[in-house]
This record gives structure tokens, C-alpha cells and sequence, in this order.
């Protein structure tokens, strides 16, 4: 059973998440940023990414690296889906900050981590994206 503590803890990592979201992207609409976090997160759980030190490893291998690129592309899809910006090299760029920053990968890193203990009660979860409940009722 998910405990409140681990509700709380959802809840900040996830305004932390999106916090740094808005940052770097300046977009004004909070429900967006907030599933764009839950979004990313489900994405980090479905490849299996649960600690920050992961996405640096596939940071150390370079802007060439087919792993690098693809990585980055998914973040900065995401981007493009919920903050609607059409312009492919900001949100690339945004992506790439995103994940040079510190408190965003150990935030969203986490997320992943309580999506995937909670794979079973999912529905207890306070999640906001249709599409993340989704993806989680067909498991």
C-alpha cells in the first residue's frame, strides 16, 4: 500500500521536476509542466532509470553517441508534446539542461523509482497525466 510519505515525497519530486521545467522552458501553463514531469518519469521507469548517475553515464558518452541522442530526443519530445513549442533546437537545448542539472535528475530519477515500487496500486498514486495512468492501467 502506498503510504502517505511516499505520496508527499511524489508530490514534491514532481514540483521540483517541473519547477526546473518551467526554468528552462518558461512555459506558462503549471498543468502542463506537471504531467510533461509525470510524463519523463514514466519514460525514465519503462527504460528502467532509477538513479540520477544512469543518465550521467549516457551523458558521459557524447552528443555522438546513438544512446546520447536518442536519450536526449525522447526528453525533448516531451517537451514538444506538453510545451507546446515547435521550435526543435530549444527544446533540445532545454532537454540537455535538464539533464545536466543535478537536482533535476535525482528528482525525476525518483518519480520513476515510486512509479515502478507502485506498479500494483498504481491507481492509489496522485498522478495528474491521462496518458501516464494509462500506460500504467495496461501493465
Amino acid at each position: 500500500m502506498t503510504g502517505e510519505m511516499e505520496m508527499d515525497e511524489l508530490f514534491e519530486k514532481t514540483k521540483v521536476a517541473s519547477y526546473f521545467i518551467w526554468e528552462y522552458t518558461q512555459a506558462d501553463n503549471a498543468l502542463a509542466l506537471w504531467a510533461c514531469a509525470e510524463d519523463t518519469a514514466n519514460f525514465l521507469d519503462f527504460s528502467g532509470i532509477y538513479d540520477p548517475e544512469r543518465i550521467t553515464d549516457i551523458l558521459h558518452k557524447g552528443i555522438y553517441s546513438l544512446e546520447y541522442i536518442s536519450f536526449v530526443r525522447h526528453i525533448a519530445y516531451r517537451l514538444y508534446i506538453y510545451i507546446n513549442c515547435e521550435k526543435e533546437e530549444t527544446n533540445w537545448f532545454a532537454a540537455e539542461k535538464l539533464l545536466r542539472n543535478d537536482e533535476w535528475r535525482a528528482a525525476i530519477t525518483e518519480i520513476a523509482k515510486i512509479y515502478n515500487e507502485n506498479k500494483s496500486n498504481f491507481d492509489k498514486l496522485s498522478i495528474r497525466s491521462d496518458i501516464v495512468k494509462k500506460n500504467y492501467s495496461e501493465i
